[in-house]
This record gives C-alpha cells, structure tokens and sequence, in this order.
C-alpha cells in the first residue's frame, strides 16, 4: 500500500498544515470568530495534551491518505474524499449546534490542510 509513497512529501504537508492551523485558530487568525460562534473559551490553565495529540496524529495520518492516493495516480478520487470529509465533519459540527461562523471555519482549515498537503505531493 505504501509503495512509492514521498515520505518527505507526507511530512512537509503535515508540518506545513499544523503551522497554518496553529495561525488559523490563533488570536490573529479566526479563532475570536470561531471561538464566538462555537461558544467555547480556552485558557491556558486547559489540558490540551489530548488535543494536540490527537490533532498531531490526525495530520500525520491524513498526510498519509494524500501521499497514498497521490502514489496511486487517484487524485480525482482523493479530491472527492477529502470534499467528503468536509462535508461530514460540517454536519458533525452542526449536530453539534455550533455556529455557522464555526463550521465554516472549521471546513476552510480542512480544505487548506488538504490542499497543503496535495501541493506538498505535487511539488517536492
């Protein structure tokens, strides 16, 4: 399943999306929107070990995803995914009640991710 996987491709477009994310949901980026519309405050006193671990691995795995159907010449298949990923983790959120403001968000960091990652793939 791995082979022919550019591994150096999978890291650059993990690194390349947690520091966009870091920057998306930061004080200068959108998280006071996303914070107002989710209805959810951090501090710094909050445990975040979980997620940033679990937010570490999901990066790393779908890094991954994008090498693996990049490798395999599925790109068309591998766009619609990702768009089905969108959309599921849109619905999840609205199930949620979060905002829209928040969902919208959320789904724009989950297209740039994936985007970042499917430009790692192409251009290393």
């Amino acid at each position: 399943m791995f082979a022919g996987v550019d591994w150096i491709a999978v890291a650059v477009g993990a690194v390349l999306a947690f520091g966009v994310g870091w920057f998306w949901y930061s004080p200068k980026g959108f998280y006071p929107a996303w914070s107002a519309s989710a209805g959810v405050q951090h501090r710094r006193e909050d445990p975040m070990g979980a997620a940033f671990g679990s937010l570490t691995l999901g990066l790393v795995l779908y890094a991954v995803f994008v090498g693996v159907m990049v490798a395999r010449g599925m790109t068309g298949p591998l766009i619609l995914g990702i768009v089905a990923f969108i959309v599921m983790g849109y619905s999840n959120n609205a199930f949620k009640k979060l905002g829209a403001t928040s969902r919208n968000i959320d789904a724009g960091s989950w297209a740039v991710s994936g985007a970042l990652m499917l430009l790692a793939q192409w251009l290393i």
